[in-house]
């Protein structure tokens, strides 16, 4: 499905999760938006380079289901949560933060900074339970500042009602911040109908934009009520006026820009964000979760420790075999792309994997499960 679109991998590629294939159209718009406006040798490179970005955050809205403009640029999750978490004082009596010991660690890392503000950290436990709503009751107490929902565990392949857990979060008054590294471009994200408070999510993976090019979605009836602590003259409401005494708040979400941008990575990154939303995230989760049941519908139940019931879960899963250290290496003879996570074998499809790939990987596998 779509694999022309992509430079073909080595052998089949089951690594999406990690990251997305390089889209054939990724050096051009690389030479246009970034090397093209310096090699001019202008005045204005940054006219150009600004816009880049721009197209960026325009191909990227209608994929998460936001407005452009409430997307702001960030190097990587880890620094748009960390602005996040300094950007909103706490209520008085609400001093919990709710996360899932299944978050990918950079979210511990992260908010466990809180604790020098003399917060508390409450984990929930990972587990098949994440899928209820109920089993996120922690986070909707009533002192409770922040909640990270993840909506796509990358290591148990559930994906999270985060409708429902962000309407009862909010409606007990806490901050929400939803993960999506491991949904969006594979599994339909829609900001604006959630309606929480943040989104932070990355190119790397499904969106096949490669690393530096990730983001953070702001709502924009909390944006302005924001004060985040790490700015830079991209967070100023003027940046060109060059007046060091005097700094305001940019509106909306570009207050949590900081300081000069990185061009490059957004100038790669349109390429794969552009092919996503040309073919739609609805018809790319449609396609990927066919095929994760063709072959699922082929490996003894047994053998997948991932989160595998329908509408329930995202693009990856894992296998653990009955000689795991026999099967990665046959596999990895095959050319057969993949890792190791959670005591078995991960793999994950996208929009370029079809159904000659899936039957690759069964018959590798037949032999040890």
């Amino acid at each position: 499905m779509h694999a022309s679109l992509f430079h073909p991998p080595a052998g089949t590629y089951f690594l999406s999760h990690s990251v997305g294939l390089q889209p054939r159209s990724a050096a051009q718009t690389f030479a246009e938006d970034f090397m093209a406006p310096w090699a001019a040798g202008d005045d204005k490179p940054w006219d150009a380079w600004l816009t880049a970005i721009s197209r960026f955050q325009e191909a990227l809205a209608p994929v998460i289901g936001a407005r452009s403009a409430d997307i702001c640029p960030q190097t990587n999750i880890s620094g748009g949560l960390t602005k996040v978490l300094h950007a909103i004082e706490p209520r008085p009596g609400r001093r919990k933060i709710v996360l899932c010991d299944a978050d990918f660690p950079t979210v511990g890392f992260v908010l466990a900074q809180a604790e020098r503000m003399n917060m508390e950290i409450v984990w929930l436990q990972s587990g098949p339970q994440l899928a209820d709503p109920d089993a996120w009751s922690a986070a909707f107490a009533g002192d409770v500042h922040l909640v990270h929902i993840t909506h796509v565990f990358s290591n148990l392949g559930l994906k999270t009602p985060v409708a429902e857990i962000v309407r009862r979060a909010k409606a007990a008054g806490a901050i929400t911040v939803v993960d999506v590294a491991q949904s969006a471009g594979a599994v339909r994200v829609d900001a604006e109908a959630w309606d929480c408070d943040f989104i932070t999510g990355t190119s790397v993976k499904y969106l096949c934009g490669g690393p530096g090019a990730a983001f953070l979605w702001v709502n924009p009836a909390i944006a302005n009520k924001c004060r985040p602590t790490d700015v830079g003259w991209f967070s100023h409401a003027r940046p060109f006026e060059f007046d060091i005494r005097n700094f305001e708040y940019a509106e909306g979400a570009a207050r949590f820009w900081g300081g000069t941008p990185s061009v490059a990575p957004y100038a790669v990154a349109r390429a794969g964000v552009e092919a996503v939303a040309a073919i739609g995230a609805g018809e790319i989760e449609l396609a990927n979760q066919a095929l994760i049941d063709d072959i699922l519908g082929r490996i003894p139940e047994n053998a997948v420790t991932s989160h595998v019931a329908a509408g329930e879960r995202g693009s990856s899963f894992v296998i653990r075999p009955r000689r795991p250290v026999d099967a990665h290496h046959a596999l990895t003879e095959e050319k057969i792309a993949h890792d190791k996570r959670a005591g078995g074998l991960r793999f994950s499809v996208h929009l370029y994997n079809d159904k000659s790939d899936a039957d690759r990987l069964v018959k590798t596998l037949s032999a040890f499960i």
